[in-house]
């Protein structure tokens, strides 16, 4: 599979419950086509904490991806989703991967009917030195982070330059809860920060490290994770700038109020203030 046979595709589907219509939000989806023909549909999903559920989250998205199809009446194609697990406190585990760790053990006159939908977890951080090595894209630059995080606790750039700079600081800003990769685009649009080593000597200190997990440990005491409030604050914002949707619609849409809305945006502003 190659980049340029990946096409970006919307990440918002519908469903109704309750007599109200929910949006849920795939992290990324992509589909993977050759020409004009199209191969599959990948979906990503960005962890960095464990949740039992997750097995009837991915079934609910490759099941609106797969509803899509039938109300197109066109092309048939399979749908994968993988979860990208980013933790570096502890490994995913097996118990909490499939429909089965969820609804539990089916009764034996039942079982033979019960298919056991598994989501594909790739533990980042738990990968092997030799495994990161054989990545060739930019992944392997945020592949390397986490692994080095959760072995030293540190982190020691590589000289490599970076091919998709504001992309990879998007992604670790997003899955790290350190807000420096974000504010550093400043500088990846002028040109002047291609490799993490350069990046590390401007944004990266000790001093102000430990000020930052202060204020993010400080900011999880509101009980909502901080990348939760960030995908919702996004969400959130995106849907009132792009589609003209009010606060209260936008939110309703997420299935989310708005005080959770603006209990995130205070979180998030409590984070930016300890950097």
């Amino acid at each position: 599979m190659k980049t340029e046979d990946l096409e970006a595709t919307g990440t918002i589907s519908q469903y109704k419950a309750e007599n109200a219509i929910h949006g849920q939000d795939r992290d990324v989806a992509k589909y993977w086509t050759k020409g004009q023909i199209r191969i599959g549909l990948i979906g990503l999903e960005n962890q960095t904490q464990n949740d039992p559920d997750i097995a009837l989250r991915v079934i609910s998205y490759d099941g609106a991806a797969y509803r899509n199809e039938l109300n197109q009446g066109k092309d048939r194609y399979p749908v994968a989703t993988l979860v990208l697990y980013f933790g570096t406190d502890r490994r995913w585990g097996q118990k909490s991967r499939s429909l089965r760790n969820v609804v539990g053990t089916p009764d034996k006159e039942f079982a033979h009917f019960f298919n056991n939908y598994r989501a594909n977890i790739f533990e980042i951080a738990w990968l092997s030195d030799e495994t990161v090595a054989k990545f060739k894209s930019d992944f392997r630059i945020v592949a390397d982070y986490f692994v080095q995080m959760r072995k030293n606790h540190a982190y020691v750039p590589s000289k490599e330059e970076i091919t998709h700079v504001e992309e990879v600081l998007n992604l670790l800003s997003a899955v790290s809860g350190d807000r420096r990769f974000e504010i550093t685009q400043n500088e990846t649009m002028k040109g002047k920060v291609n490799k993490m080593e350069d990046w590390l000597t401007k944004a990266l200190d000790k001093a102000t490290a430990k000020g930052i997990e202060e204020g993010i440990e400080k900011g999880m005491k509101t009980g909502l994770d901080k990348g939760m409030a960030r995908s919702l604050v996004r969400c959130v914002d995106s849907l009132m700038k792009n589609e003209g949707y009010s606060k209260e619609r936008a939110c309703n849409v997420l299935d989310a109020t708005v005080e959770e809305y603006e209990e995130a945006k205070k979180l998030l502003s409590e984070i930016a203030f300890a950097i």
